[in-house]
């Protein structure tokens, strides 16, 4: 019980743009065994890590969670999952990502209606099997679902997943992609958003989609920086972001799959059930 309460904690820590720079002894924390239901540090689970495209999802003060883009689906009770890992803010370059002390990959599944969230392991079949040390102990795989705390890094991680609401604006949010982590004196990170989720469908036979994208700074207020319309064309594998201005910000073939071209292609041309409204040209 208590490594399933230390698992919780982990992902439920709160949330804040303004992160603790101050130094931590990375020796200290990569030679710190822990021990959890779940995961197993050091991580075993390398496969599961280089199959996936990560890209930032959120941060906290104390760590950062990536999630796979290209997993997120939603089925038809309106639960949305993707797979998701999280580790401890260490600033130091050559600290590769995947290391003892991340938490995952994992299974993260999300139900935005009744805001309630379930971590589970990610891949058991991948991991050596957990060694049970009393008999009235049964495996556990998942945490089962806990309440989303308000003020905390899973409530932000759900406003981004389940959109973002303004009280003078019908149109409802949904998190694509963030330029660059951490606001510094130099560096305000930009992340992008899909207007409603919507997908329209300019041209069947072609198989040629829009999303209307908006952009914002990650610091206070999140000031609005640019809107744009995506076209893919999902057949031809091509791309373009056209600015309010009528600039090309985007343009050509799709880019490498940790990219914005290619995380917009994909959001647009690929399957995520339920997740994306596809529309047509007339609105049908």
């Amino acid at each position: 019980m208590r490594n399933l309460l230390l698992l919780l904690v982990l992902l439920v820590s709160g949330c804040t743009l303004s992160p603790n720079l101050s130094n931590t002894s990375i020796d200290e924390m990569m030679n710190e065994k822990m021990e959890s239901p779940f995961f197993f540090v050091p991580p075993l689970n390398l496969k599961d890590y280089k199959d996936r495209t990560w890209i930032l999802l959120a941060e906290s003060e104390n760590r950062k969670w990536f999630y796979d883009p290209y997993t997120l689906s939603e089925d038809e009770d309106g639960v949305i999952s993707f797979d998701m890992f999280n580790a401890p803010r260490i600033y130091k370059q050559d600290l590769d990502q995947f290391n003892a002390m991340i938490v995952g990959p994992y299974l993260q599944k999300i139900d935005c209606f009744s805001s309630n969230q379930w971590s589970e392991t990610f891949y058991t079949k991948n991991l050596p099997e957990p060694q049970v040390t009393s008999p009235t102990v049964k495996p556990i795989n998942g945490s089962g679902w806990v309440k989303i705390k308000p003020r905390t890094a899973m409530a932000y991680i759900r406003t981004r997943i389940c959109g973002r609401k303004f009280i003078d604006d019908a149109n409802v949010n949904y998190f694509l992609y963030q330029d660059s982590e951490t606001p510094t004196a130099q560096v305000i990170p930009t992340f992008f958003e899909v207007i409603d989720n919507q997908v329209v469908v300019v041209d069947a036979k072609k198989d040629i989609r829009e999303m209307r994208i908006v952009s914002y700074a990650l610091e206070k207020e999140f000031p609005k920086k640019g809107e744009f319309v995506y076209r893919a064309d999902c057949q031809g594998n091509t791309n373009n972001l056209l600015g309010s201005d009528k600039k090309l910000v985007i343009a050509g073939a799709v880019g490498p799959k940790g990219s914005l071209s290619s995380v917009a292609f994909n959001r647009a041309c690929e399957n995520h059930g339920d997740y994306m409204k596809i529309t047509s040209k007339s609105g049908k």
